[in-house]
């Protein structure tokens, strides 16, 4: 962080680092800040439609850097938020010469977004997950409208990677005015590329204690599994898809396989018989956990 700060401090002296602070798992971090009088932040949800929600806003903080020639340590702030960004996926670090007001209106702007249809959805781009899938759906033009007025963004992909989001070209404020817009193909496939984390999240909250061995990393790449296995049977509801994926982890990841249980789910497959019901039949021949994996 130091390097950057001089290295974008000689681009331009105005440069400050900026943290975006998902603070929807942090419910006190705001009213922590607001006793610090010497951070300032913002709210992204302050003037919105969730404004009541002020435990759970975004938050947009500015935090303070040593000068170049100075030994001394970075705010105690820096290493709060770096472990908050280590530990979880709640920190993207913003670059950038614009100010606090500034960067609060432009980032603000993109806490919603609307389809051809008029439908609007909140959009979590301060999750760095989120993030990262949005990378891979937008255009280049929303790209460059969301990222256009940092000389560089940092967040943690989620694999756990730091990434980087450099800009060759610092764009004018306000880039553009207008409401925040994506296709339906781009809105299905950002909730295609975020189903495994919605089904863990779903999950975590139905089985409880039964997953305390999992962590939510493993948890993630459990469920993922599950989907891939899910697909040979062309699974369709959300309902049966959580049924199929609590059966694989409270049994075995391979419980589709038990010579009982095959039958039932190719019946389902075929429209025979509700995936519903095969999965009840399955509980039937099933123990709590089986030794599949053993074998």
């Amino acid at each position: 962080m130091s390097q950057s700060y001089e290295a974008y401090s000689s681009l331009n002296p105005a440069t400050r680092l900026y943290a975006i602070v998902d603070a929807r798992s942090l419910p006190d971090l705001r009213s922590a800040l607001a006793r610090l009088d010497a951070v300032a932040f913002e709210a992204l949800w302050d003037g919105t439609a969730l404004a009541a929600h002020k435990d759970l806003s975004p938050l947009l903080v500015a935090v303070d850097m040593p000068g170049p020639a100075s030994g001394d340590a970075p705010h105690p702030l820096v290493a709060r938020l770096r472990r908050l960004s280590v530990e979880a996926f709640a920190v993207t670090w913003v670059w950038s010469p614009y100010s606090l007001e500034d960067l609060t209106s432009h980032f603000r702007s993109f806490c919603e977004y609307t389809l051809p249809d008029r439908r609007a959805f909140y959009l979590h781009f301060y999750d760095n997950r989120i993030l990262e899938r949005l990378r891979q759906v937008w255009t280049e033009g929303a790209q460059e409208r969301f990222a256009g007025l940092a000389l560089d963004l940092w967040y943690r992909s989620r694999d756990g990677a730091d990434r980087t989001w450099p800009r060759e070209v610092l764009a004018p404020f306000p880039m553009e005015e207008t409401a925040l817009h994506m296709t339906e193909a781009q809105h299905l496939s950002l909730l295609a590329l975020g189903y495994a984390d919605k089904l863990a999240l779903q999950l975590r909250r139905l089985l409880g204690g039964d997953l305390d061995h999992l962590s939510q990393d493993g948890l993630y790449r459990a469920v993922s599994v599950q989907l891939e296995r899910a697909a040979a049977y062309r699974i369709q509801s959300d309902d049966d898809m959580l049924k199929y994926i609590a059966r694989a982890l409270l049994t075995s990841p391979r419980f589709d396989e038990h010579p009982s249980v095959q039958p039932l789910l190719m019946a389902a497959t075929r429209g025979d018989i509700s995936f519903s019901g095969a999965l009840v039949q399955a509980d039937e021949v099933l123990p709590a956990r089986t030794d599949m994996d053993a074998q």
